[in-house]
């Protein structure tokens, strides 16, 4: 099974998500859709968890609809990223 093809999970509830993924936290966890901040958190988490960084910026972006580029610049000027 492929990146791709595997499941993605919401963060917050746990259900298993379908496309598009952020469309979900959009609707049922709007107070997290709406806070960069959220994406510090998750990353760490996932990384914590032992999935790696390319991996996790492209969930993030999945589930917040927004790029990796985005993502990892917002995570560079956080300093959670070099």
């Amino acid at each position: 099974m492929s990146d791709e093809e595997e499941s993605r999970f919401c963060p917050y509830c746990g259900i298993a998500l379908e496309h598009p993924y952020w469309a979900h936290v959009q609707a049922e966890h709007p107070e997290k859709y709406s806070q960069k901040e959220t994406w510090i958190k998750l990353y760490k988490d996932y990384v914590g968890l032992g999935m790696d960084s390319t991996t996790s910026l492209m969930v993030i972006s999945e589930l917040f609809n927004a790029t990796q580029d985005e993502i990892k610049s917002f995570l560079k000027n956080a300093n959670v990223l070099k």
